[in-house]
Order: C-alpha cells, then sequence, then structure tokens
C-alpha cells in the first residue's frame, strides 16, 4: 500500500487533468506501477493483503484514517492502473494480462470496484447507494472514477486531528462504529429482513425460480446422453434463512437460532429437506417441504427420492447436484461460479441429520480450496447478487429417469453487508 500511495498523485492527475502534456507524463509514470503489480509476486501479496483487509473490515477492527485511505485512495489507483493498462493495449506500450483472471491487474481492479460498490463501504464514504447514477462502461472497473475515486484534498488529512500524523499509521475510531454514525436511515436499511419477495423490483429477498427452465437428464440419458427442461420443482420452498454468525451452526433443524422450530410450532408436519450452506461467517439455509399433494410419488424421480432418503451418507453424496447460476453479483463471483451442475458431497465435508420428518443436508463449503476461494469471493467483495439455484438428484439407473428439479432458490440482489449477526 506504501509503493501504490506513492503513484497516487499521478492516478489523480490522468483521471482529472485537462493537459495533454500532464496527463502524457502522469501515464508515464503510472505505467511503472502497471508492471508492478503485473509481476505475478507482487499480485499475488496483494491478494492475499486484500482478503486480509476485507476481514478486518468485516469484524469492525480497522482504523477510520487507514481504512479512509484505503477507499478513497490505494484502491482507486489500483483501478486507475487497470484503465491505463486498458488503453495501453492496442498501441503496445502496456504489456498484456495474463491469460489467468487471477493473476493479473484486471483482478485486483475487479476485487477494488466490488469492494467498492458495497452497501456498508459507500456509507462509510458518503456515497450515493450503488449504482445509483452510474454510467454503464466497458469495463466494470471504470465505475470507480465516478464518484469513489479520490475527491479534491484526498491526499491531504480530513480532519485537524489527523494533521503531522502518518496517513498510514494514524489511529481512530473502527470503522464499524463509523459507518453505524452515518444515519438512521442507512442503520434501519442495513437490519432490513431477507424475506420471501413480495413484488418485483424488490431487494434482498428471496423467492422459488422456474424449475423447467433448468436442464436434466432425459428419459434415455444412459443411451443418448440427452438433456431435457426438467418438470417444476418436486418440493416446494417454504423458507430460507441468509444470516452471519461466528459460531457455526452445524445441525440447523434443531438449533434455536435456526427458524424450523418455530415453523413446525405453527402447524407444519410436512416432511421436510434442508440444505444447510455452512460459509463461515455466511450460513444460507434452505427449507423445502413434500406438497401434502405430490403427484410425483409413484413416478422416476418419486422412487428416486425414497431411496435417497434411505441411502448411506457415502451414496446420497454421489447423488445430490446442485446447479447454480449467478444472474447479477461482482465479476469475481461470475467467474468463480460455473453454471454446471456440481455433485457438491464429492468435493466438501457433508453431514446428513436425518428426523422423524427431515432430512438435513450440512454442507461445510469451506472443506477445499475452491469452497474457501468462493466463500472469500463473496465475503470479501459482496454488494448486490442475484442467483438462482436447483437440486437435483442423479438419475443412475433406468427406472430413475427423466431427472427432475427436487428444490431451487432464487435470490434477488442479496447484499450481505445488510445481515445482522446471530
Amino acid at each position: 500500500d506504501d509503493v501504490i500511495y506513492t503513484f497516487a498523485a499521478y492516478a489523480q492527475r490522468l483521471e482529472r487533468e485537462t493537459s495533454r502534456e500532464v496527463r502524457r507524463a502522469a501515464a508515464s509514470r503510472l505505467r511503472v506501477l502497471v508492471e508492478l503489480l503485473e509481476t505475478p509476486s507482487v499480485n499475488a501479496a496483494l491478494r492475499r493483503v486484500n482478503w486480509a483487509w476485507a476481514r478486518d473490515w468485516e469484524l469492525g477492527s480497522l482504523d477510520q484514517p487507514e481504512a479512509r485511505l484505503r477507499c478513497r485512495i490505494i484502491l482507486p489507483t489500483i483501478c486507475a492502473a487497470a484503465r491505463l493498462q486498458r488503453m495501453g493495449r492496442g498501441c503496445g506500450c502496456v504489456r498484456r494480462a495474463p491469460t489467468s483472471t487471477e493473476q493479473g491487474l484486471e483482478y485486483l481492479a475487479a476485487w477494488a470496484t466490488d469492494f467498492l460498490d458495497r452497501t456498508d463501504v459507500r456509507a462509510f464514504l458518503g456515497h450515493a447507494p450503488a449504482g445509483a447514477g452510474l454510467p454503464t462502461r466497458h469495463s466494470q472497473f471504470d465505475r470507480v472514477e465516478c464518484d469513489a475515486f479520490m475527491d479534491d484534498g484526498a491526499l491531504s488529512s480530513d480532519s485537524d486531528a489527523d494533521e503531522g500524523a502518518s496517513p498510514r499509521k494514524a489511529m481512530g475510531a473502527s470503522v464499524g462504529s463509523m459507518a453505524r454514525q452515518q444515519g438512521g436511515d442507512f442503520q434501519d436499511d442495513c437490519h432490513a429482513e431477507f424475506r420471501r419477495r413480495e413484488h418485483e423490483g424488490q431487494e434482498h429477498c428471496w423467492d422459488m425460480p422456474d424449475a423447467t427452465s433448468t436442464r436434466v437428464r432425459g428419459q434415455n440419458y444412459l443411451k443418448d446422453r440427452i438433456k431435457v427442461d426438467s418438470k417444476s420443482s418436486m418440493l416446494e420452498l417454504v423458507d430460507v434463512d441468509l444470516v452471519k454468525t461466528f459460531d457455526e451452526i452445524e445441525h440447523y433443524s434443531v438449533d434455536f437460532r435456526g427458524r424450523v422450530p418455530a415453523l413446525r410450532e405453527q402447524g407444519d408436519s410436512r416432511f421436510y429437506f434442508i440444505m444447510n450452506f455452512r460459509l463461515t461467517p455466511i450460513q444460507l439455509c434452505v427449507v423445502w417441504a413434500v406438497p401434502k399433494d405430490a403427484d410425483w410419488t409413484s413416478a422416476p424421480e418419486g422412487v428416486l427420492f425414497q431411496r435417497f432418503l434411505a441411502m448411506t451418507t457415502e451414496q446420497r453424496s454421489t447423488r445430490l447436484k446442485v446447479i447454480p447460476r449467478v444472474l447479477e453479483g461482482p465479476w469475481l463471483v461470475k467467474q468463480g461460479v460455473p453454471e454446471r451442475p456440481g455433485v457438491v458431497g464429492k468435493k466438501l465435508a457433508c453431514e446428513y441429520f436425518m428426523g422423524p420428518n427431515h432430512l438435513e443436508f450440512s454442507l461445510n463449503c469451506i472443506s477445499s480450496s475452491a469452497g474457501r476461494r468462493i466463500v472469500s469471493l463473496l465475503t470479501g467483495a459482496a454488494r448486490h447478487f442475484s442467483i438462482d439455484l436447483s437440486v437435483v438428484l442423479e438419475g443412475q439407473a433406468q427406472d430413475e429417469l427423466p431427472e427432475r428439479v427436487l428444490g431451487g432458490l432464487s435470490v434477488y440482489k442479496g447484499d450481505l453487508s445488510r445481515l445482522t449477526a446471530r
């Protein structure tokens, strides 16, 4: 960060000066930073610093001056360097980024943009909600120059208390307390409940998706490998719980912090299938129920479901597939979550909890490097995201085909920064 800070003035001149000579000189100096951030060892080190810093942000353990410096100077300077790199590729004056999106300056700039677009970050900086009035550009990290880049005087202290102190070592109140001081409206918004969607355009909510757009194995898949559109979901979506907790809820169905006990007290006695995605410090718990008038009990999908309930953990882990589709979200999340079926029990540690009227699939999403990476993407660069999730039991025998979506979930503009700890 100290090295990047030394290039901030050149980035500011390149963004704001109208003189061609001044801009040319600033670009020449900033190309040194481009080359530096493209160096694999430097790039990898900065990525590690970014994720560690994001975790400290979540814990509210950062000092105000350091957080302000990084959000208003360091991260926008990285984005300015990436814009310069892209402009220079055509003329060959800036070296191309590596082909891997995880190893270049573009990755760093996309991460910075995603972080600066978070609701809590924008509130801390005093900006409008993410996306408000921002123009659409060719590259998503171009948006940083609109209102998140350094304002006038950003290279100097904003308060008398900071004068004379190093911007890298000035002390102050925590970021968490600063965010809480931004105003009652923001505080109320942050505590908005994650609930079922009631109308079009509603944000931070969930609903049951249209399963018929999901491709599943057809009647003769074992012979012709042809997939077909699924029928409607077998199970009814009852509840979705998205929470922040540092004390992991391993068995959600019976935990007092979960909602299943309350659903039972309200008189719902149907059989529940529950998926508990443990992405500490985030947990996504989805509750589906077998409809009382289910029309599939004697169909191939019903036969497979009954077999699945009677299987061992090892057998179940070879059958349950999750198909994600990121509809809207950070570029990094879209890159990290491909739209293809995944038999998650083969990749991640999981447990099944069987009760008299429920089966819970509890998945430890940070038990593999790939899972930890997805969690880091979500918690470290999260702003609004929309995602469809379909769950399918894999048909491996002729009498288990065609497949059918077991249950589905749609999240509309979910915002992890609005979650309260439980």
